[in-house]
């Protein structure tokens, strides 16, 4: 008796109101401050931080065990209002379910595909991987989650320690003695007091790409004079040559008159063209050296290079306004966009052309002359410098307040390959363009040791190399996709982009054919809020490259059916139970009107059971919406 006592008094804890409000509070306010943390750190890491973690899984099963037992504990469902209660909380059960079965177990990630290549079928997912090969043990892999502050969960795998992360690491060299054939090499510290760091760079004759290294505002340079006169050649100041244009000029034709745009020194600016009374006004409003478009389709720079330069402009004349996004590659077309008016005619010319300058403005170079000695030259803005110069010796260029002193020399180099973090900024105060790095080390005591991501790395060890793998996480698909066609149609009348629409095949095992070399073509079109379906997968048009239209982007998404049957099942009841609390009762005494006698016969058990007879499904339903 007591037992079962204690059973009633649990079950009416489980489901009662004072559990349910504290315990909406609890889920309302993390959902409330998740919103707000997402915006700082992403969706990925509110992911696995809030809503796949232990704890927030838990409330929510709490709270559909609240709901539950609150809807069993008031058995019998009679009446309108009961029944929609027993309903709408199993609905919300249900949803519960839903959701948490979306979070857990679908898979969603991004294809890149071109119409240059052949058929996809990896897919890039959410997060990161790590495999780690012990010496004498087999390989592990395990699946990482790297916080904002840099911490990486898990901190151990397979004997291996994850230290830290970095997104913002370079592969660099450093150069040590021993080496069997003359290499010169000399490391470099550059200090600025101004901006408070200090930056230091290795430059060697080899390996090649080494003897010249781009520091931002100024050039580094080691060069190897095997005469005399190569050596006076490389002391003497350099004769002046014509400003470079780094991001080059943008040139406007419109009839006969010809206007050019500096992009370094007229970006923000306007300029006019008056011709046959006319006026055109030409402002160059952006500038994004590698030119990609974002999720939210908004222009943005995927580097620092220039790989993709675009310019966009913004061109009026009289009452018609329109942007124009021109590229620095003369393979691609501008796109001409009107933002008000009718278009512009008669239509203007444009060229955009990247100038460049092979010689720095300016530069500090060290020389090695025929007997091993060293000498420097210096050029910047305040002059040109030269001179002999020796281990420990400094020298002020004239950049700014920068100091460069020759901290080692090695005639006879070997090469040591590192990765390096760096700021989020460089010493000229630029930003950098790093890959990411998984900072780790072989035990808690062993020496930290920085893995490139994407590519695996030996360490070594008193027991031997261990071989780690710092890599995306990809996925193998069933199917392959292939992009036939990328397709931009253009508003009537204007170069306005109305849509884009991926044609592609997908290609599949033949599922009713026991040869394994059967396979299944179906070509569909994939564009804006269209997707197509293919063997439990959702493909859908994610963004495209207005500056490479051989390309584009995909997600790829899989739910399993009974996921998305859930949800959709769970919405179905709450809905169906409401209106059966506010409306049920009224519509069940509304359709025994339409019945005549049905309330006359329900008075007596005879009547009952002749009004059953004729109507076996409808008298239990109004009898129990009616509460009888």
């Amino acid at each position: 008796m007591t037992v079962n006592l204690a059973k009633v008094n649990l079950a009416k804890s489980l489901g009662s109101i004072k559990l349910a409000v504290p315990l909406l509070v609890a889920i309302a306010t993390i959902l409330i401050g998740a919103t707000f943390y997402e915006a700082e750190v992403g969706s990925a890491v509110v992911q696995q931080e809030i809503y796949k973690s232990p704890w927030f899984g838990g409330l929510m099963f709490l709270l559909a065990v609240n709901l539950g037992t609150s809807t069993l504990l008031r058995y019998p469902w009679k009446g309108a209002r009961k029944i929609g209660f027993a309903i709408t909380h199993w609905g919300l059960v249900v949803i519960i379910a839903g959701s948490a079965a979306v979070i857990h177990l679908s898979v969603e990630g991004m294809m890149l595909a071109r119409t240059d290549a052949g058929p996809v079928s990896t897919l890039r997912v959410d997060g990161d991987l790590v495999e780690v090969a012990a010496p004498g043990q087999p390989s592990e892999q395990a699946s990482l989650f790297i916080k904002a502050d840099g911490t990486v969960v898990p901190s151990q795998v397979g004997g291996l320690s994850l230290l830290g992360y970095s997104d913002n690491a370079i592969s660099t060299v450093r150069f040590a003695t021993g080496g069997k054939i003359e290499n010169p090499a000399v490391r470099l510290v550059l200090k600025s007091d101004r901006m408070g760091q200090s930056l230091e760079r290795w430059l060697a004759a080899a390996p090649a790409a080494y003897d010249t290294i781009d520091i931002g505002p100024a050039e580094l340079q080691l060069v190897k004079a095997q005469t005399a006169d190569e050596l006076v050649a490389a002391l003497t100041p350099p004769a002046e040559s014509p400003v470079a244009k780094q991001h080059g000029e943008v040139t406007i034709s419109w009839l006969g008159q010809s206007r050019t745009i500096d992009i370094d020194q007229d970006l923000g600016k306007s300029l006019e063209l008056n011709a046959q009374g006319q006026t055109l006004s030409v402002q160059t409003v952006g500038f994004w050296p590698d030119f990609r478009l974002d999720g939210n389709r908004q222009p943005v720079s995927a580097t620092d290079s220039l790989r993709n330069p675009a310019v966009q402009l913004m061109v009026t004349n009289g009452k018609s306004s329109e942007s124009w996004f021109v590229f620095g590659n003369p393979g691609f077309e501008s796109i001409r966009n009107s933002t008000e008016g009718d278009p512009i005619a008669p239509l203007f010319d444009v060229d955009y052309e990247i100038i460049t300058n092979p010689a720095p403005t300016a530069f500090f170079r060290l020389i090695v002359d025929q007997k091993g000695a060293l000498h420097y030259a210096a050029k910047s803005s305040k002059g040109f410098k030269s001179g002999a110069i020796a281990i420990g010796d400094s020298v002020v260029p004239g950049w700014a307040d920068f100091e460069v002193t020759l901290a080692d020399y090695i005639p006879f180099a070997t090469v040591e390959r590192e990765i390096v973090p760096l700021p989020q900024r460089s010493l000229a105060g630029s930003p950098t363009a790093g890959e990411p790095a998984l900072l780790v080390s072989v035990g808690e005591a062993g020496k930290p040791v920085w893995i490139p991501w994407g590519r695996p790395t030996a360490i070594d060890s008193e027991a031997g190399d261990w071989f780690v793998a710092f890599s995306p996480k990809l996925l193998q698909l069933p199917f392959s996709l292939k992009l036939n066609d990328f397709i931009v149609e253009r508003n009537e009348g204007s170069e306005s982009v109305a849509m884009w629409t991926s044609e592609v095949s997908l290609i599949g095992p033949n599922e009713s054919d026991s040869d394994l070399d059967s396979y299944t073509v179906s070509d569909r079109s994939v564009w804006m809020n269209h997707p197509t379906w293919f063997r439990g997968w959702k493909i859908a048009q994610a963004s495209w490259n207005p500056g490479d239209l051989s390309q584009s982007t995909l997600q790829i998404k899989r739910e399993p059916w009974w996921v998305t049957g859930l949800t959709w099942l769970g919405s179905a009841m709450v809905t169906a139970g409401v209106a059966t609390m506010f409306y049920g009762r009224a519509v069940a005494k509304k359709l025994t009107k339409q019945f005549k006698g049905v309330t006359d016969l329900l008075e007596t058990p005879e009547a009952e059971d002749a009004a059953a007879a004729s109507m076996p499904h409808s008298i239990p339903l109004f009898n129990a919406l009616l509460g009888r």
